[in-house]
């Protein structure tokens, strides 16, 4: 049996293959090696959850579930060439499908079966884009001294064929689903490297936003173009033309992209980080993102948003806290119009698009700033 099983690997007869692809409702979820060492790597850094047990035992009994039996492919072999070190076996994740579909490469070290290097990556431009984004955030903040333990080093960067791809040192270390003060000494740390003062409307959130909302003119439902422009709206007018605080942020920060190591917060997927951010992005997003993904009620997400706000005061400080409902509002709505940007509004039906609905038509309703708002859409 041969045939391309991914990008990456060739399905080889057994007596002669090095990796197994494992599949879960009729799509390769992951590809490891027929080594037991390395299948307990790959588990470790990939971290399956609730598949973790089905995948062990397709693994160990491959014959049984019909495992596909491959091996390394030549997109591999100009990866490790890139990377110029004595690597060993390799992992791989499939990604969701999507716009920014990516597979994640594990590279383990030849002599201990150690994680040596994660490589992401993809083809298509959009793919591109963000790796080139997370390459230059890595070197970026490296070089800065108060911030490179928490970061990866960059190892690679660049193209094979038609595909792209980053490939970095990895973090070890345990997840943390709270907000805790490893996650928040990082972010004071990201947000002083990065800090100035100056009006929303100049700042590249705002240009961000109104770029999204003119690509998508046209192409959203009616009920969202209408939340979109009340939301817009508010949130010029609530912040105007005074100073606010703006700050870089991660924008997936989440608590799968963060790894807790002897008490200090170590974060990866720099993919859509970005400069002149709100201060609340960040924090909101590790407290709320998984709970709109997994489709928590918009009640309950509303609350824990109010709850990290309070925290939040306590932890930045006011300054950083400024008209906090606001934060949150142009958080939702920078979110969704991702989403909606990535997919050309296709695809409305997201569980945090959902979620985040309610809230973004709650946090836009307040009757003074609104009286404002419509007034100042009536001047010519």
């Amino acid at each position: 049996m041969t045939g391309a099983v991914n990008w990456f690997y060739e399905a080889r007869p057994r007596a002669t293959a090095t990796h197994l692809a494992l599949r879960w409702k009729g799509r390769v979820r992951y590809i490891v090696p027929r080594h037991a060492a390395g299948q307990r790597a790959c588990w470790k850094v990939f971290h399956p959850g609730s598949l973790g047990i089905p995948l062990r035992i397709m693994a160990r009994m491959p014959g049984f579930f019909s495992s596909t039996s491959c091996t390394e492919g030549a997109p591999i072999a100009c990866i490790r060439k890139a990377i110029g070190r004595d690597t060993g076996l390799s992992c791989c994740s499939a990604g969701a499908a999507g716009v920014w579909c990516k597979d994640t490469l594990l590279i383990l070290d030849s002599k201990t079966d150690e994680p040596a290097c994660i490589v992401k990556v993809g083809e298509e431009d959009a793919v591109g884009r963000l790796l080139q984004n997370e390459a230059d955030w890595l070197t970026k903040l490296r070089a800065e001294t108060t911030l490179a333990d928490h970061i990866p080093q960059l190892v690679a960067h660049g193209r094979t064929g038609d595909l792209c791809f980053v490939a970095q040192t990895p973090l070890s270390g345990s997840r943390d689903f709270a907000l805790g003060e490893a996650q928040i000494a990082f972010l004071r740390k990201l947000q002083a490297y990065s800090l100035l003062r100056g009006r929303y409307r100049d700042s590249r959130l705002c240009r961000t936003l109104n770029a999204r909302v003119k690509d998508l003119s046209g192409r959203l439902p009616a009920e969202w173009s209408q939340r979109i422009e009340k939301a817009m709206l508010h949130i010029e007018c609530s912040l105007g033309d005074s100073p606010v605080l703006l700050v870089a942020a991660h924008n997936d920060f989440t608590p799968w992209n963060v790894r807790i190591r002897e008490g200090r917060a170590c974060v990866f997927d720099w993919e859509f980080a970005d400069h002149e951010q709100l201060p609340l992005f960040d924090p909101l997003h590790y407290i709320l993102g998984p709970m709109a993904l997994h489709a928590r009620p918009a009640a309950q997400i509303q609350r824990k948003m109010y709850d990290t706000l309070g925290q939040c005061r306590k932890w930045l400080g006011a300054e950083r806290c400024y008209k906090p409902e606001i934060q949150a509002l142009a958080y939702m709505l920078n979110l969704c119009t991702l989403y909606q940007w990535a997919d050309r509004g296709t695809r409305n039906s997201h569980p945090t698009l959902v979620s985040y609905a309610k809230i973004i038509d709650y946090l836009s309703t307040d009757s003074r700033t609104q009286k404002t708002c419509d007034i100042l859409a009536k001047v010519p």
